[in-house]
């Protein structure tokens, strides 16, 4: 399984396709007056501060690949974007990433997203996404993993997925740590009790491992969303994660993918179904590996996923009640010739 989509993920990653975003219905639980990280908030409600993190992991090397030799410890270049109080200037969000890197946090813990990006890709190729979840409460972190990010040497390591999910679960340590330090310009901004993950394409099968494969599933993961991913055999089968048989998973994906297939996504979804966890899945019409993930609100059918996506999140990290039936409002607005809903199994 894993030497057949690797093969297949070894295309290049075609663009979004153009298109006017139709937004979903606002969270009716959003706070009235002053927001707050831990409540349900639209998109845009924050500025978004933007922090750039070298992590280095000095307990696990990097495997020797293409011209590089191995190296004694792993290094994640990490992109960090968080909610920061309105300025009260014209600018969107968008700009205020420009204009406000460092800018002071809220004080206030909200939930983590740690974000995968997908093979030749870095965190930042997806900040439109990242940022609006940012805008609406939350901490959203986007490592560059060592072997499969923009240059690494000798292209993507596909048999690197398991090292992979050591890293999510180093870079989850790392920004606990840092948030639990008063001192830390994240000092008090990440509530540890309230974990997700996402990723898109190599990254989502590294969040669908992280989150449901028996071998290296981190039992601190409450929620995943993942874009375009499958299921890797490392090692233990199709065997699902005791802790990971009720953790709540999202799965979307193109079905006229020619990277990574739709069955491989649904395989996943059916096999984390099974085991008892809470699976709903998006099927975007025609598309191709990348449509629907990286433009934020800004066209469709990026503007449904991220939406849908977003009202996930709140449904399990901020216990909106609303949250399941913004989903499916996010992407029946779209319409079925852009995307549909439905729950795995029964």
């Amino acid at each position: 399984m894993a030497a057949t989509a690797a093969a297949l993920l070894l295309g290049a990653c075609a663009g979004s396709s153009d298109g006017a975003g139709s937004p979903a219905s606002p969270s009716s639980t959003a706070a009235a007056s002053a927001p707050s990280p831990s409540e349900p908030e639209e998109i845009g409600t924050f500025d978004v501060g933007r922090q750039e993190l070298e992590l280095v992991d000095d307990r696990r090397p990097t495997a020797a690949h293409g011209d590089q030799p191995e190296l004694p410890q792993r290094t994640l270049p990490t992109l960090v974007l968080y909610p920061s109080a309105p300025t009260g200037s014209s600018e969107g969000y968008r700009d205020a990433l420009v204009l406000r890197p460092d800018a002071p946090t809220l004080g206030a813990p909200a939930p983590l997203i740690v974000f995968g990006h997908g093979s030749t890709r870095a965190g930042s190729d997806y900040l439109d996404t990242l940022a609006s979840w940012a805008s609406a409460g939350y901490v959203v972190v986007a490592p560059n993993f060592p072997l499969s990010t923009t240059g690494a040497p000798g292209g993507t390591d596909y048999g690197g997925v398991a090292e992979q999910t050591a890293d999510v679960s180093f870079v989850i340590d790392e920004v606990l740590a840092r948030s639990a330090d008063p001192a830390d310009p994240l000092g008090g901004t990440i509530d540890p009790e309230r974990i997700g993950l996402g990723g898109q394409s190599f990254g989502a099968i590294t969040a669908i491992a992280t989150t449901y494969n028996a071998c290296c599933a981190d039992d601190r993961v409450d929620a995943v969303t993942e874009f375009a991913g499958m299921w890797f055999d490392l090692g233990a089968g199709e065997a699902v994660a005791a802790d990971g048989a009720d953790v709540p998973g999202l799965f979307f994906h193109s079905e006229d993918d020619g990277v990574v297939p739709f069955a491989g996504d649904r395989q996943a979804a059916e096999l984390a179904a099974a085991a008892g966890a809470p699976v709903r899945f998006v099927t975007l019409a025609g598309g191709d590996h990348d449509a629907g993930f990286f433009e934020g609100t800004g066209r469709s059918p990026d503007d449904a996923v991220t939406r849908a996506a977003l009202a996930f999140y709140d449904q399990h990290l901020k216990d909106d009640p609303t949250g399941a039936e913004r989903a499916t409002a996010a992407i029946d607005a779209a319409g079925p010739d852009v995307a549909t809903i439905e729950d795995v199994g029964g």
